[in-house]
């Protein structure tokens, strides 16, 4: 009898140490594992913290840009002489103004406001904008629209130039900044007019386009600020309407990624322009811009996340210069840009991914490894 409590005593004695053992196991493998996920944590951080360090946003990678880089934008400009100005009391006030599109601030009737609906939606199939006569009396001087975007004698002259943007890796922004904008003022066309004598070249219009291929990350954007006439169109359809003669103001689209275009300017909400492209499909940026009067010219703009087409290859400007420029040709607005040319990706973080997946799936085999091993360490102690 004394025998079997003997023996009753020391198999409870060894569950109770089995038991015991069983807990400091279950306590040793959680306090590694934690241990093990936080250090494996901090490394996984490091590792994407390193991974977006070391790569910009975005880059230009088939043309091997990955910071800074200076892209030249062809454009076509447009000399305007200014026009006189017509008494309302010899002719109606209709006709009057409509003999006066550029030279505004040296005759009376001038309002400086944003006059939308100057232009049809649709561009004609030269390529331009399709005048139309507005609501505001006082902005109606597109009579003569003809001039605006050709050469016509006594009235305008055309000259071919071009623009620096810069490009930044970071965000894919190509941007262009000038709160004194005057381009042509070194053109002899309007030299000896009144409106510029102060050294500047007033009265100009200016148009150029941008291929671009639709990414649908739903990232892509633009904006201009520019005081006068400023229209934008994309896939030759109006997006930002700008017209009049006006103070600096901001209008910018944003393409969602389902491709559909919104777009607002001032102070107005994004809104559907009715415009929808198809991702990996190519299109065209087209901006008109005009400065009307002769008193401040702004031009700013600024592309982001866009994939425009790029080309590397020689423009020569003032006789000089190898650089990368828009695929565009000013001389016939009906050039269709090659697609592909350039592209702009996300950053390839598949490395750190990669070794972070590979970790997490090291911790899970090694927890699994290590309660496989504690059961059965308990089991065999039973056993026993």
């Amino acid at each position: 009898m004394k025998q079997k409590q003997q023996a009753k005593k020391s198999i409870m004695k060894e569950y109770k140490k089995t038991w015991i053992f069983g807990v400091l196991a279950v306590i040793i493998f959680v306090a590694v594992l934690g241990l093990l996920i936080v250090g494996m944590s901090s490394t996984i951080e490091s590792v994407k913290e390193e991974a977006i360090s070391k790569a910009p946003e975005v880059i230009l990678a088939s043309a091997g840009v990955s910071e800074e880089k200076e892209i030249l934008m062809p454009v076509s400009y447009y000399d305007q002489r200014s026009d006189e100005c017509v008494n309302i009391y010899d002719v109606s006030q209709s006709a009057a103004l409509n003999k006066r599109q550029f030279g505004w601030s040296d005759c009376g009737y001038y309002n400086k406001d944003v006059e939308q609906g100057l232009v049809e939606y649709d561009l004609g199939e030269d390529h331009l904008p399709v005048f139309k006569a507005g609501e505001l009396l006082s902005n109606r001087g597109i009579g003569d629209a003809e001039r605006w975007f050709k050469a016509v004698d006594g009235k305008s002259a055309s000259y071919i130039g071009a623009i620096k943007m810069e490009y930044v890796a970071a965000g894919a922004v190509f941007s262009f900044t000038r709160d004194e904008f005057y381009p042509l003022d070194e053109a002899e066309f309007s030299k000896g007019d009144v409106v510029n004598k102060d050294g500047h070249n007033h009265l100009f219009t200016m148009g150029f386009a941008v291929p671009f291929t639709v990414l649908g990350s739903g990232e892509e954007s633009f904006e201009v600020e520019a005081d006068d006439d400023t229209f934008v169109f994309v896939g030759d359809k109006l997006a930002i309407d700008m017209g009049g003669i006006h103070d600096t103001m901001i209008g910018k689209f944003v393409i969602q990624d389902n491709g559909e275009v919104y777009a607002a300017s001032g102070d107005e909400e994004l809104a559907y322009t009715g415009i929808r492209l198809t991702k990996d499909d190519g299109s065209i940026v087209r901006i008109f811009h005009a400065d009307r009067d002769a008193e401040d010219s702004v031009f700013n703009m600024k592309f982001a996340g866009m994939n425009l087409t790029i080309v590397d290859t020689k423009m020569a400007q003032n006789g000089k210069g190898d650089s990368m420029q828009i695929a565009y040709d000013p001389t016939d607005l009906t050039y269709q840009a090659p697609l592909g040319e350039s592209v702009v990706m996300k950053p390839d973080n598949t490395r750190g991914y990669i070794i972070m997946a590979t970790i997490e799936g090291v911790m899970i085999v090694a927890f699994s490894v290590l309660t496989v091993v504690a059961a059965k360490i308990v089991i065999d102690r039973r056993k026993q």
